[in-house]
């Protein structure tokens, strides 16, 4: 069985947070790396609106990491 949408959202979600907590840095400074504008990261990352795709890659490189660390396992 395939997995709802809302369901990737926040495992994707979840992997952001955790990334941000294991580096030891903010959300602010992570959206603010990214390009994304704090309010609208507090936003996205608690699943109220969705990145988007080109999104998810700057935060991904904000994190250091690559986007496929931060979708695995979600899908």
């Amino acid at each position: 069985m395939e997995p709802s949408n809302a369901a990737v959202v926040t495992a994707t979600n979840r992997k952001i947070l955790l990334e941000i907590l294991t580096r030891g840095t903010s959300k602010n400074a992570i959206a603010t790396r990214a390009g994304i504008s704090t309010s609208s990261f507090h936003r996205k990352v608690t699943g109220k609106t969705d990145f988007t795709l080109r999104e998810l890659g700057r935060v991904a490189e904000a994190l250091e990491v690559k986007i496929e660390d931060i979708v695995k396992d979600a899908a």
